[in-house]
């Protein structure tokens, strides 16, 4: 251990907080403990297996059998289903594995799982679809991993003769576990859509949970906008309804948003009512070639004081298109230089045409677009959305084997030009692989840095952690956030005190402790309580 002047090291420090907290200039020391981490967590699953069965926090059988003599409770100890649920897609480092993998089908069961780990102070970390990539499902103080994907119930009301009716309130409710594409699929024939899209086909349960959003919050919002109620079982195993079904609502605390962002941490959701959006007539796409990242970036802003209506709106600096073009077969290999990707959408062609035209102008003849070229056929925009989607992996594989180091920062839009462009160039200067891309539209964008735990020098790791650590800064010096939709997790847990002050951190560790004194509920996520 060596001791800061602000943060004791440790193997299990989160890499966020040694790289912050030592105002983003990590020690020669910091590296080689972070680089072990690495080593001994993420090289190998056999290696991390071994590494989380030794430190596996012993459950009395006991406990065990009582799980099991729950209703509507399955229960698993498999060794490669504990793997499994141990970490989602980051490259954070997970300290055990659970004891068990609880598959609750119901509320109810949910709710008596939860009162036998109160009971015997046992913790509870939630699982979704596992798609994570700030360490939110990992179980760092052992016990059992809640996966939800048995609640998996989409309440579409029905007709007497099994027709679904129209869903004239623009709502529906579903259970935690359902996953994004299974609930569109479902509401394919009703002229509906659930229109949040962070790309991976993530649960609704862990969208909620973690504040998600994507390629279209530009027009739609994120999950905050985009949820009326939620049912969830309090640590207490009390079952609470937060929200109501009306579009609108003044009459208390605002305990939906309370729960959307918690991470698991105050309880676990349950079942979700979410908004649905009609499916747009007629949708063009556009893909935009400039010279540099910061006009690309401006064109952005302009388009928006301008009021052209876009429904996704993605910037894309070289790096990106240069991983686009290796990773994507089904997509033409696009031009090596910064990108926008544009969508609109109308209820006739020609409004859709205006928006477009109006777009092509603002981009060519304010910013030097090169290339402006539009498509409204379905198939070219589905390959192009999707080749996009895969982002993250193509990032990945600019390094094969790799695992990445996510960054999330949001900014005001007036500032976005500015930082990822200097984000981009810190890439560039520093040597080290980084793609830049993200949502231009809200001012949101991720900075992708691979690493090879196993063959990285520690000057290539100081590297990479320094990019990581200017990024931030920059995002928190003009009032932006570090996280504009991953998530906090253990991840991020160092930056919130940087963010809003040590004062609103105890605020939150005080509603932690409020509603989960225990602290049984995905502990150290969040906030250190």
């Amino acid at each position: 251990q060596e001791q800061t002047q602000t943060t004791r090291i440790d193997e299990m420090t989160p890499l966020s907080v040694l790289m912050f907290n030592n105002k983003c200039r990590p020690t020669q020391k910091i590296i080689e403990i972070n680089r072990n981490i690495l080593l001994k967590c993420i090289s190998s699953s056999a290696r991390l297996g071994q590494k989380q069965q030794q430190d596996q926090v012993h459950v009395p059988s006991s406990f065990l059998k009582a799980l099991s003599s729950i209703p509507n409770v399955s229960v698993n100890t498999q060794k490669h289903d504990l793997e499994q649920h141990s970490k989602g897609e980051s490259h954070h480092a997970s300290r055990m594995l659970p004891s068990a993998v609880v598959y609750p089908k119901s509320t109810e069961a949910v709710r008596d799982v939860v009162r036998l780990c109160g009971d015997a102070s046992i913790s509870i970390v939630p699982f979704g679809a596992g798609t994570s990539v700030e360490g939110h499902v990992c179980c760092l103080e052992g016990g059992i991993s809640m996966d939800l994907s048995h609640l998996n119930k989409i309440h579409l009301p029905q007709e007497t003769g099994g027709e679904v009716i129209p869903l004239d309130d623009f709502h529906v409710t579903v259970d935690a576990g359902v996953r994004r594409l299974q609930l569109n699929n479902a509401l394919r024939y009703t002229g509906m859509q659930f229109m949040v899209d962070p790309g991976a086909d993530a649960s609704i349960g862990g969208m909620v949970a973690c504040g998600a959003s994507g390629t279209s919050a530009v027009k739609y919002g994120t999950m905050r906008e985009n949820i009326l109620a939620l049912r969830a079982v309090l640590p207490d195993g009390s079952i609470v309804q937060c929200g109501t079904n009306a579009r609108k609502s003044s009459a208390g605390y605002d305990l939906l948003s309370l729960m959307c962002g918690s991470e698991g941490t105050l309880g676990v959701i349950t079942e979700v009512t979410v908004k649905l959006h009609p499916l747009p007539s007629h949708v063009s796409a556009a893909v935009c070639v400039f010279d540099t990242l910061h006009e690309a970036a401006q064109a952005v802003t302009a388009m928006m004081m301008t009021g052209v209506s876009l429904d996704k709106c993605e910037i894309l600096d070289e790096a990106s298109i240069d991983a686009f073009n290796k990773y994507s077969a089904d997509v033409d290999d696009l031009p090596v230089k910064p990108h926008l990707f544009l969508e609109f959408s109308g209820s006739t062609q020609v409004s859709v045409d205006e928006q477009v035209h109006l777009a092509q102008a603002i981009c060519v003849e304010d910013f030097r677009c090169q290339n402006f070229q539009f498509t409204s056929n379905d198939d070219e925009r589905n390959r192009m959305w999707k080749a996009r989607h895969k982002l993250y992996y193509a990032s990945l594989a600019l390094r094969p084997g790799s695992q990445g180091i996510v960054t999330d920062a949001c900014v005001p839009l007036s500032c976005l030009a500015d930082i990822i462009d200097a984000t981009s160039n810190d890439v560039h200067e520093m040597g080290v692989v980084g793609p830049c891309f993200g949502h231009a539209g809200d001012g949101n964008f991720h900075c992708i840095l691979p690493i090879l735990p196993e063959s990285d020098t520690p000057d290539y790791l100081e590297r990479v952690f320094e990019v990581n650590c200017r990024l931030s800064q920059r995002a928190i010096d003009v009032g932006g956030t570090v996280t504009g939709e991953h998530g906090v997790g253990s991840g991020k847990i160092g930056y919130l005190a940087k963010q809003y002050g040590v004062e609103t951190v105890q605020m939150m560790v005080t509603i932690k402790r409020a509603l989960d004194p225990k602290n049984i509920m995905n502990p150290q996520k969040v906030v250190s309580v």
